[in-house]
């Protein structure tokens, strides 16, 4: 947030001695709750400012800081409140936009004021933080070329932050994954014609390389002007890992690791770079400190039981994969996991529900299994275990790869229209149906049609124009 305003006081009432005297009041008791505020004192901060808007009713500075005290305290319905004030007091105060919508997020109320970033931003273009609110904004609805053009704008105007150039990074490598994706399927329609040079595949997904490439660059630049900082050579390792560069990873996990001992996430990933290298002892030790950490962390068990299993302990794998669907009854890859378990042991009923759970969730589980064995026949030779029928069924597909093609396109529409990153019509192309279908395929995995976005209202509206 920005720092406390001294503002002016109202004039309009400066036509005789004595409220001249009262405005000059009021700015004095103002200048007085700022200090207070630096101090600390935020109960004399308070008092301070309401004598000050008690002398002038129209002194929005005032009310902006009182806002910024009760932000400060916590007390999120009175600090907006107070921007509210302030904004009805001076329709141009765009800090007080900027900071009402700060207080709507933390007050879990993230709907609200939606606009209020880009008011401030046309009030005032040289508001860094607008430009910085609004693109993280942005990256959390995966709206992530918006997400860049906004963190550019931040860094022209202050160069030298390095939080900016890593905000962006994580913005060029999420939308790495969905060029290259989306590319990779040539259903590119409604996004900038901007295609990826080269499309790599490693560990999780599809990658550009043009955009992991510009990933590596923001975060180095966040680290050349701030040697110590562990989140960016957290992220600079995870871009190298899906670079393929598991030596450059495990080497900047652990520059993470001695700057913040005690990150969770950098050990995770420690272990999971581990993990590709087939060291499993080592990912086990790196996935127990995470889990010492943060025991509440489902991706940490998650991983642990998949270096479980492929130490043939699979018992143990179970034990992690049901601790994990405790803490997030939801998470589709762990469903799909566990049942894959269950094979190992010939649960075939638990694993054919786990298997099934997971595909009603939305995940391609045909795709990972021909990712992960290919055939039926390299998954016995790998475990011993002849698959029955009905579960081949599920995992392998009976037409060929134009019907395992079919299902990863429905995972991967419903994924990223799920977070924000592509719309209904982007998801039908992206499927090979029509938008009308798509919509009413949303039901069948949780996207009711009864929840309306503005983005699907608008949609909605469009259709029955042409029909």
């Amino acid at each position: 947030m920005q720092e406390l305003i001294q503002g002016a006081v109202d004039t309009y009432y400066n036509s005789d001695f004595a409220e001249v005297k009262r405005e000059d009041d009021a700015a004095k008791h103002n200048t007085q709750g700022i200090v207070y505020s630096k101090n600390g004192e935020h109960t004399r901060a308070i008092a301070a400012f309401n004598k000050a808007v008690k002398l002038d009713p129209h002194f929005a500075e005032a009310y902006y800081n009182r806002g910024r005290v009760y932000d400060s305290k916590g007390d999120y319905e009175k600090a907006i409140e107070d921007y509210c004030r302030a904004i009805k007091c001076n329709p141009k105060f765009a800090e007080a936009y900027n900071n009402r919508r700060n207080t709507y997020k933390k007050k879990g109320t993230a709907y609200k004021a939606l606009r209020d970033y880009s008011i401030a931003i046309e009030l005032a273009p040289q508001l860094t933080e607008a430009y910085s609110n609004r693109g993280t904004d942005a990256l959390k609805e995966g709206s992530y070329d918006s997400a860049i053009r906004d963190y550019d704008k931040a860094i022209e105007l202050r160069p030298q932050f390095p939080q900016f150039y890593n905000a962006r990074g994580v913005a060029y490598e999420k939308d790495s994954e969905i060029l290259a994706v989306l590319s990779r399927y040539k259903v590119a329609v409604g996004l900038e014609a901007r295609v990826p040079k080269v499309s790599i595949y490693y560990g999780e997904g599809y990658y550009s390389e043009a955009e992991l490439c510009a990933a590596i660059k923001d975060y180095s630049t966040a680290i050349d002007l701030k040697p110590d900082y562990p989140e960016a050579y957290l992220n600079l390792g995870r871009v190298h890992f899906k670079k393929g560069e598991s030596d450059s990873a495990i080497k900047d996990y652990g520059t993470a690791i001695d700057l913040k001992s005690d990150y969770a996430e950098a050990y995770l990933n420690l272990g999971v770079a581990y993990d590709s290298r087939n060291a499993f002892d080592t990912a086990l030790e790196n996935y127990n400190i995470t889990i010492s950490l943060a025991p509440d962390l489902p991706t940490a068990y998650s991983h642990r039981g998949v270096a479980y299993l492929r130490k043939g302990k699979v018992k143990s794998a179970i034990e992690d994969y049901n601790i994990v669907l405790s803490l997030d009854p939801d998470y589709a890859e762990v469903y799909y996991k566990r049942g894959i378990a269950w094979l190992y042991v010939r649960e075939w009923e638990k694993a054919k529900t786990d298997l099934i759970a997971a595909k009603d969730r939305g995940m391609a589980i045909m795709q990972t299994f021909y990712d992960d064995y290919r055939t039926a026949v390299t998954f016995e030779q790998k475990t011993g275990v002849h698959l029955p029928e009905d579960i081949a069924g599920l995992l392998i597909p009976q037409k060929g790869l134009a019907e395992l093609e079919k299902e990863t396109r429905l995972a991967l529409a419903l994924k990223y229209y799920k977070n924000g990153a592509i719309s209904t019509g982007l998801a039908a192309q992206l499927v090979g149906i029509s938008r009308e279908a798509f919509w009413y395929l949303m039901g069948d995995y949780g996207l009711s049609l009864l929840e309306l976005t503005e983005d699907l209202l608008a949609e909605l509206k469009n259709a029955s124009k042409t029909n």
